[in-house]
């Protein structure tokens, strides 16, 4: 009679149910090697990791692994370690508090931010229109705006975040700082000159002259430049007119004719350009000839600006379609509007009507 395995000894698989030497060996020692899945207090030993059915073993063929080289696993192990795999995928950022995946994924913080971001310019774009549409509705109530500019005398109202589109406030802008560059730029020519002066450099003629048409300056061309060219384009600007453009051309054309002037230096009129600088270097004059360079250096720099600026205009003006025609057609209706245009066609009339002829075709 055959021998029953599964009979004949109960230690068979006491110590090896698998048939694995190593696994006795672990099992004696689980309590250093046991490994808790989802927090299950029945862990699986640390063998029972499934290499390879390849390896053998009596339990191979019903699909739980084995073998002498292999272990058994669990059920449901293959899904747990999937899961596992996705946590630990997943990791935190302890210095900017933010969660992502390892594939890539939002990150909440950034989103959060970045609507903050847009809620906060939704905001300033609200509160824009509203300042803007009340001063439309002041405006065509026949209510004056409160003068604010210049600020220690105000004779008009000036704001540019109120009056000039979104889209064009830059280069108004930008205008603006280079005719207040240009006020510190006649201030500062103005006290070159008096250094000349003062030094009284042998080589430097007419330095009297200079300093007298350089503080002449301090007044004619601030009030000049600012009603001749930069208010013509903040009007044009404000009011997309055609005649205000051509304003702006024509004196702006002359002002940057004038830093070329200012920077040339000539002797006797009122600038600390460059011929004054190599006059006063020549009658060894440092100071008053380093004065006389930085004055050259700025009128330099303030012409390219103005030509660069002078130029955006141009691209603006052309992109609007604006032509010499409309610009014609604006000037007669705002002289005809006018109260000079109204008193001379009233003038005009009247003398015609007293006339001998009495032909009123």
């Amino acid at each position: 009679m055959s021998r029953n395995p599964f009979e004949d000894d109960d230690d068979l698989f006491a110590e090896d149910p698998f048939g694995d030497s190593h696994t006795a060996s672990a099992r004696q020692n689980n309590s250093s090697t046991r490994v808790l899945v989802d927090g299950d207090q029945d862990a699986v030993p640390l063998h029972s990791v499934r290499r390879s059915e390849d390896a053998g073993g009596f339990l191979s063929g019903v699909g739980l692994g084995g073998g002498r080289a292999g272990s058994y696993a669990p059920v449901g192990a293959d899904t747990d370690a999937h899961a596992g795999g996705l946590k630990r995928g997943m990791f935190s950022d302890s210095n900017s508090g933010m969660t992502k995946s390892s594939g890539g994924g939002f990150i909440q913080d950034d989103r959060e931010a970045e609507l903050r971001r847009r809620e906060e310019a939704l905001a300033a774009r609200e509160q824009e229109l509203r300042a803007r549409e009340a001063h439309v509705q002041m405006m065509a109530s026949g209510a004056r705006p409160p003068l604010n500019f210049p600020p220690f005398y105000p004779i008009m109202y000036h704001a540019i975040d109120t009056e000039v589109p979104t889209g064009d406030r830059s280069t108004v802008r930008t205008i603006f700082y280079l005719w207040l560059a240009l006020e510190a730029m006649l201030v500062f020519n103005c006290v070159a000159c008096l250094v000349v002066m003062i030094s009284g450099a042998a080589d430097v003629s007419n330095s009297g002259a200079s300093f007298g048409s350089s503080f002449v300056y301090l007044f004619t061309i601030s009030a000049g430049s600012f009603f001749l060219w930069y208010r013509p384009v903040y009007n044009a600007y404000m009011k997309d007119s055609s005649m205000f453009f051509y304003l702006f051309f024509i004196f702006n054309g002359f002002h940057i004719l004038f830093d070329a002037y200012m920077a040339v230096g000539v002797p006797g009129a009122g600038s600390a350009g460059i011929i004054i600088m190599l006059q006063c270097l020549s009658s060894n004059k440092k100071a008053a000839g380093a004065l006389c360079g930085i004055s050259f250096s700025l009128w330099v720099l303030h012409l390219l600006a103005s030509l660069f600026m002078y130029r955006r205009v141009r691209t603006h003006y052309t992109a609007r379609g604006h032509t010499f025609s409309e610009a014609k057609q604006q000037a007669y209706q705002g002289f005809a509007q006018s109260g000079a245009g109204q008193t001379a066609v009233t003038t005009a009339a009247g003398a015609y009507m007293r006339s001998n002829t009495g032909n009123f075709v």
